[in-house]
């Protein structure tokens, strides 16, 4: 595996959003939008997997699931574009060159320029897994959930206002997505205030190596100790 974040549960709510009051959304209960984890791993191409707290299907979506969108942009090289959503950037300097949107009914892979294309998305268990078509690479991943709207940009239903029974309540300008890719949740409540999403990076060869250090220097520690009390 190239790396694994891992998303807080029960934090797809925004800043305090309002689900949208149709029966269909009161019905499927809580969390089907709720982010546990992003996964990367090396296929002899870059295999993008998530996982989400539950995928309810009122809709029969193929892949399992029908009330959820997820998009994943990658940080693959120096610049890029550093829009989002409208209502969230990224860090200066830090934008996306790929991105791939997930929803119950398939993927496809976006590009800043307004290319779309299909790519092939599947089921292994209680993950959702893309193909990328991009070489293995430890690259920058931002990630966001929303509510799957088929006729909307991103496949994400509009967020604004008070809500209504198909569109979601939220502060004017609010991201039109009610989880996003953050490992703590004062992370992700300081994306949703300052409209600025960081990326998450896998650790690098260096930190790896300061981690089985610290190991090796533990086990040999103990060796240490248990010599001195023969």
């Amino acid at each position: 595996m190239l790396f694994l974040f891992q998303d807080p549960l029960g934090d797809d709510q925004g800043l305090a959003y309002l689900y949208p009051r149709a029966t269909l959304f009161r019905e499927a209960g809580e969390g089907y939008a709720d982010l546990l984890a992003v996964a990367g791993e090396d296929r002899g191409e870059l295999v993008l997997k998530v996982r989400l707290a539950r995928y309810p299907n009122p809709l029969e979506g193929p892949l399992g699931f029908s009330l959820a969108t997820v998009v994943l942009w990658l940080d693959t090289e120096k610049g890029g574009e550093e829009t989002l959503l409208p209502g969230l950037t990224t860090p200066q300097g830090e934008g996306w060159e790929v991105a791939y949107v997930l929803t119950g009914f398939g993927a496809e892979k976006r590009t800043p320029g307004g290319g779309r294309e299909a790519v092939r998305a599947w089921r292994e268990g209680e993950w959702v897994a893309v193909s990328t078509g991009l070489p293995p690479g430890r690259y920058g991943v931002y990630g966001a959930v929303g509510l799957f709207d088929p006729f909307a940009p991103w496949y994400l239903r509009p967020a604004g206002g008070e809500g209504g029974p198909w569109t979601l309540g939220a502060p004017p300008g609010s991201p039109p997505v009610v989880d996003l890719l953050a490992e703590r949740p004062l992370e992700q409540v300081e994306a949703y205030q300052k409209g600025v999403l960081k990326p998450l990076r896998p650790q690098g060869f260096a930190l790896r190596w300061e981690s089985l250090l610290a190991f090796a220097l533990g086990g040999v520690s103990l060796l240490l100790a248990f010599l001195l009390r023969r």
